[in-house]
């Protein structure tokens, strides 16, 4: 699941304000019930600022989900049900649903046409949104969020409320289908959120009760912080209520917030509502939350009872078809933290949510594939599996797969596609992208042009990468690396990476203290003619290594201050 903002429960926003004066809704109806074709988005936005809506929703609300729990096993009853969440709301895309299912059942197909008609429009113009957390469905409430998820044949299996600047309440709902991938879709709630805040004096009323300057004769406006406060508690008080209501996602939203105050007994109360209810959002986070205790745990004893509960919820959230479980629970068994003579668990795992076209496993089984870890080393089957996560737009997979591209024994011929993944990464202001970009064109991989024209556009690109992310270490390390050693003719730039490189370990306490970050200053240093800096330098590389017991690194620490005691230079393959 990319990314599920948990915590964003404390920032709900108060609702969007639209500069159009929305139609009145009963003269909507009346057009419809004179056959006219009225706009679903009209409607619904009627609806949305209907003056009664804080009694209306919760009724429609409450029909809804009562139609769709008995529409597959009872029809005979959808008419009456049907025609009165209809009598609510003509927009709904659960009250056309099951009066399709009821007249379809009763074969009176006059009276079915109307509401396919209805299911198809509406569908039409929910579907206008891509359903992303930027972009999510426009929908009345999580009733119609399930209803939608059902015209799809998905079948519900979690989902957690979040909130975004241009949408004050979002669902992120999961479903799938039998063997197929669990999708997520993100559903925005304009109306429910509006009826609920109905039951609420305003975020600014309630800020101007509790601000302590407040007295009877005081009209002062509340400060931004107090009115902030007021809007999280007032959040925080709906999602409360709808999970007391047995709404699963808020249920797991109020236990995610929990677990961010270190309030676990109260979070796993919730969370193990919710999970035992099938919300596979849930059992993740409470896998989540064992394995974040497991480090600290008193004793072998509760050790092993953490260990049980992380397998136990992984594997209930398996069950419901979440690759996002059979990833962490494989790469938990590699990592042998349940033993050694479990390792082997892991891969079955990695591969069927690689099957379900999970970009993690993917990548994870690429880097095996390609270090010969648990396989036998193949780099055309890493390639494969590279290709196929960075498809899926797995950022990465995609860097994988150019490192992959620039090791010395590499005999494969590139995917031209890494340069337009790398393209549109890079589009979005990534750093690494761009560093990658520039390998590439420093090595002439997947691109036709004179060496000197490459040598030019890789330069270009790692000033690119500094200039976007000059903070970075790992970022402005590599670059200043290349930039002083590269065998690459033409590549060598010793000014501009003495000039990046002076900048981090100066103002970079961490860095100036790291035998690597260490090593690449000195050898900078000696690629601009200064040896008596860069064995001063190196000398401390030395000494911190063995500080910190690295001995990993010791001795091509030690070659490299003996080339500089030498008066030479480090030349070698890079990028």
């Amino acid at each position: 699941m990319r990314a599920l903002v948990l915590t964003a429960l404390l920032f709900l926003l108060a609702a969007c304000q639209s500069t159009r004066t929305p139609p009145v809704y009963s003269d909507l109806v009346t057009r419809i019930n004179a056959g006219e074709e009225v706009a679903v988005t009209d409607l619904q936005a009627a609806f949305a600022h209907r003056e009664d809506l804080a009694t209306v929703f919760p009724q429609l609300q409450e029909l809804e989900r009562q139609a769709l729990a008995i529409m597959a096993d009872e029809p005979l009853k959808l008419g009456a049900i049907g025609t009165a969440i209809l009598d609510l709301y003509q927009g709904s895309l659960a009250g056309h649903m099951v009066l399709e299912a009821f007249y379809t059942h009763v074969d009176s197909g006059d009276a079915i046409g109307p509401h396919t008609a209805w299911i198809s429009r509406i569908r039409d113009a929910i579907g206008t949104s891509a359903g992303t957390a930027e972009d999510p469905f426009e929908v009345t409430g999580q009733a119609e969020a399930h209803a939608h998820l059902a015209a799809q044949q998905l079948e519900p299996v979690g989902g957690i409320y979040q909130s975004e600047p241009h949408s004050p309440l979002i669902l992120a709902l999961l479903g799938k289908k039998e063997g197929g991938p669990v999708r997520t879709a993100f559903y925005s709630l304009n109306p429910m959120y509006r009826a609920l805040t109905a039951r609420f004096p305003s975020a600014e009323e309630t800020a101007a009760k509790d601000s302590p300057t407040n007295d009877s004769k005081s009209k002062k406006k509340p400060s931004a912080e107090e009115a902030a406060a007021a809007e999280a508690n007032q959040a925080l008080a709906m999602i409360g209520i709808l999970a007391r209501e047995s709404d699963t996602a808020a249920q797991t939203s109020v236990g995610a917030f929990l677990a961010t105050r270190r309030r676990t007994e109260d979070a796993l109360g919730w969370l193990g509502a919710a999970a035992r209810n099938g919300n596979l959002v849930a059992n993740m986070l409470i896998a989540g939350i064992y394995r974040d205790q497991i480090k600290d745990a008193p004793d072998d004893k509760t050790r092993e009872e953490y260990k049980a509960e992380i397998v136990n919820n992984y594997t209930h959230a398996i069950a419901l078809g979440s690759p996002d479980a059979m990833y962490a629970l494989g790469v938990l068994y590699l990592n042998e933290q349940f033993g050694k003579e479990n390792v082997a668990a892991g891969i079955p795992l990695l591969e069927r949510a690689s099957g379900l076209e999970h970009g993690d496993s993917l990548t994870y089984l690429g880097h095996l594939h390609a270090t010969g870890e648990h396989f036998p080393e193949d780099r055309n089957k890493a390639a494969d599996h590279f290709i196929r996560a960075s498809i899926l737009g797995n950022p990465r997979a995609t860097y994988a797969y150019a490192r992959l591209l620039l090791t010395p024994e590499n005999k494969l011929a590139p995917d031209q596609r890494i340069h337009e993944w790398l393209d549109k990464l890079a589009d979005q202001e990534d750093a690494e992208a761009m560093v990658h970009l520039g390998n590439l064109h420093a090595r002439g991989i997947g691109v036709e042009q004179a060496p000197r024209k490459g040598t030019r556009s890789a330069f270009r690109w790692y000033r690119a990468a500094v200039k976007q992310n000059p903070d970075d270490p790992n970022i402005v390390n590599e670059v200043a690396w290349t930039l002083a050693v590269s065998d690459v003719d033409g590549l060598p730039q010793p000014r501009f990476a003495r000039s990046i490189m002076d900048r981090l370990m100066t103002d970079n306490h961490d860095a100036g203290s790291r035998p690597e970050y260490l090593d690449t200053w000195a050898a900078i240093h000696a690629a601009n003619g200064d040896f008596e800096e860069a064995i001063t330098l190196q000398e401390k590389a030395l000494s911190r290594a063995q500080e910190l017991k690295r001995e990993d690194v010791y001795d091509i620490l030690k070659e490299h201050l003996d080339k500089f005691r030498a008066g030479e230079v480090i030349v070698e393959r890079a990028p």
